[in-house]
């Protein structure tokens, strides 16, 4: 027992001197050894791992590609533009995307009470736009979580323009006019 602790006093003795002896370039370069093999253990070596796991996902999906046949040809310039034109409602769905604005004021405790509504289209373009003007009146994180929850649901929807108002600084309620234009497609 006794030289079992002489020889862990021996060992610890041994290891002080060369650390005293390295001095603090060779305790850095000890240090910055000790970061690099941390650093590969613990970042590099699972990073590897997770690369050969992903490469041979994507060799697994390149061979069910693979099986499905010819890829199909890419679109004109014609069937892009008409790709386009279909991603916009139609003007028969105008109530229903109102009432997704309704709802986004109601989720954000804002009343809607009148707004002003014009509908204009160009005989040349397939697209109608309808612009809706909306005074509210709330906070502002009211007003912004209203503007953004209305951009979400109806994606053909655009903020053309947002006032605010504010009587004093200190108020916290402002009063906002908030225009949208949605962009409809009409039926030809």
């Amino acid at each position: 027992m006794k030289r079992r602790q002489r020889s862990a006093r021996a060992l610890a003795w041994t290891f002080k001197r060369t650390l005293i002896g390295l001095r603090w370039p060779g305790l850095l370069g000890l240090a910055l050894t000790i970061l690099a093999i941390g650093f590969y253990a613990f970042g590099v070596r699972p990073l590897h791992a997770r690369a050969g796991i992903l490469e041979s996902e994507a060799k697994a999906l390149a061979a069910q590609l693979g099986t499905r046949g010819p890829v199909a040809p890419r679109p004109t310039q014609r069937s892009q533009l008409s790709n386009f034109y279909a991603f916009f409602p139609v003007i028969e769905s105008l109530p229903e995307l109102l009432g997704n604005m309704q709802a986004a004021a109601r989720a954000n405790d804002l009343q809607l009470e009148k707004g002003e509504y014009r509908l204009s289209q160009d005989r040349d373009f397939p697209l109608a736009r309808y612009q809706v003007t909306l005074p509210v009146r709330g906070t502002y994180p009211q007003v912004r979580g209203f503007v953004n929850d209305v951009l979400d649901a109806v994606p053909a929807v655009a903020l053309e323009d947002l006032e605010l108002k504010r009587e004093q600084a200190s108020d916290p309620q402002l009063e906002a006019r908030v225009r949208f234009t949605v962009f409809l497609a009409v039926q030809q």
